[in-house]
């Protein structure tokens, strides 16, 4: 699917695919996934999903662990018996991710929940249970899979956990609509400058951190500019010290990562921030200002902006976003085996 319809397709995707995990959900017993440490696990930008949604249950008291698929089948093959956790959730958009697949051969049988766009794919039968995203067509970049699954795992922490956190469901692919029409000329803006950075630096906290490694992710495959993730207090332990005007900075958040952005700015360095926030913008700071939303509907909200970024980053270095430059022929399993 060609990269800027996905994008501007995603309201309608979200609303599709919160109705069928949802009704999903309710057919399934979780109390197997209720009980003892949570292990997410999987690979690539859905391990990024992964860390809104352990964020999410930690806040309620929930113990869970966001894992990438290789790691679970290094620590098996170095011996350990018991496994990193008592449940998990296997991540696949594509249902074919290797290392996500083997690690669920792993584990022990009947505590094995998977979560995939494509529900008759090779993951459903390395799992005890499918919940379907029916997302639709995505681009070859992630945008619609990924917004779909981060919903799906608020979905899933509201049902593990008995209580919503306040996420408006319903009204989230408004939110996302009237997100992706009112950002767009800003985002215009920003990807000018961003367009001819030599870097990116991505910056958040908390569940924020998810859409700031997304961010990294999609930035690197979508303008071929190399970036770097760091969580918003470790960037203040030295990790901005190279940072000139050549360089440039996004920061996704409302807390420290605000006066952090204008702090940026003010030194010369190219910054967009991403935050439910009242700021300004200023000289060398772009705002792009989402909707206020509990965790999970916020993660989805604050990597819309970037993906509107992106794409504009692409046509300003005149790149197409509908493929890779390098193939690695052992990420995925054949579609059928």
């Amino acid at each position: 699917m060609d990269y800027y319809d996905a994008v501007a397709g995603q309201p309608v995707a979200l609303e599709r695919s919160a109705v069928a995990v949802h009704t999903r959900l309710t057919e399934l017993d979780l109390d197997s996934w209720r009980q003892g440490t949570f292990g997410v696990v999987s690979m690539g930008a859905s391990s990024h999903a992964g860390h809104a949604l352990v964020f999410r249950l930690a806040r309620d008291g929930r113990r869970a662990v966001n894992l990438a698929g290789s790691d679970v089948v290094a620590l098996a093959r170095s011996g350990l018996v018991a496994g990193p956790a008592d449940s998990y959730l296997f991540i696949s958009e594509g249902g074919r991710s290797r290392e996500t697949i083997e690690a669920a051969d792993l584990v022990p049988a009947g505590v094995r929940l998977g979560l995939t766009n494509v529900p008759d794919g090779p993951l459903a039968a390395h799992v005890d249970a499918v919940v379907a995203l029916d997302a639709g067509e995505d681009s070859r970049v992630y945008t619609v899979g990924y917004t779909t699954t981060v919903q799906a795992c608020g979905l899933l922490a509201d049902a593990l956990v008995g209580r919503d956190d306040g996420d408006d469901w319903h009204r989230l692919p408004e939110l996302a609509s009237q997100t992706l029409q009112r950002l767009a000329p800003a985002a215009a803006e920003a990807a000018d400058v961003f367009a001819r950075a030599s870097s990116i630096d991505v910056i958040g906290a908390a569940g924020s951190y998810a859409a700031a490694a997304e961010a990294a992710l999609l930035l690197r495959e979508s303008t071929r500019i190399c970036t770097a993730t760091y969580e918003t207090y470790q960037y203040l332990h030295g990790p901005m010290e190279p940072l000139t005007s050549a360089n440039a900075c996004l920061l996704i958040g409302d807390g420290r990562e605000v006066s952090l952005a204008r702090y940026l700015a003010q030194a010369g360095i190219p910054t967009v921030l991403v935050t439910p926030a009242p700021v300004d913008q200023e000289r060398n700071l772009v705002v792009l200002t989402v909707p206020q939303a509990p965790t999970m509907s916020r993660a989805v909200l604050e990597i819309l902006p970037v993906q509107l970024l992106a794409g504009e980053m692409a046509r300003v270095r005149g790149l197409a976003i509908d493929g890779f430059l390098h193939h690695q022929d052992d990420t995925k399993v054949p579609a059928h085996t």
